[in-house]
């Protein structure tokens, strides 16, 4: 798979209850991790067959938000393709080339506030 991203290529987060918000919106603390944010790419995939496979190998999350690697980019966060063992579509939302974590508060709430919620366990 290209290690480059289109803008408009998908990025799927799987969400603990915790970053739910209650109007369904997600928090910045979805975006906070200092290992990198996990996410999945779309790859060419069909929405359904990304949110069918992420909350499979997921079974601990409560949803799914989604948001594209130029609102990601607009928000000076990085994608970086990252595939795992078992998950070719595994990649990382990064600070930047240099820095793994995202610090700012304010890039996380950016973060946030494009995140879609696409998958909710009822």
């Amino acid at each position: 798979m290209d290690e480059n991203f289109a803008s408009d290529e998908k990025l799927y987060r799987g969400l603990h209850s915790m970053w739910i918000e209650d109007d369904d919106s997600v928090s910045s603390a979805a975006f906070k991790d200092s290992g990198g944010v996990s996410v999945d790419r779309d790859g060419g995939r069909d929405e359904q067959n990304c949110i069918d496979k992420m909350s499979g190998a997921l079974p601990n999350i409560t949803g799914i938000g989604r948001l594209t690697c130029g609102e990601v980019e607009d928000c000076g966060a990085i994608p970086k393709y990252l595939p795992v063992e078992g998950n070719e579509f595994h990649s990382e939302i990064h600070d930047s080339v240099e820095q793994v974590q995202i610090k700012s508060r304010a890039k996380s709430r950016k973060l946030a506030s494009k995140c879609q919620i696409v998958y909710k366990k009822e």
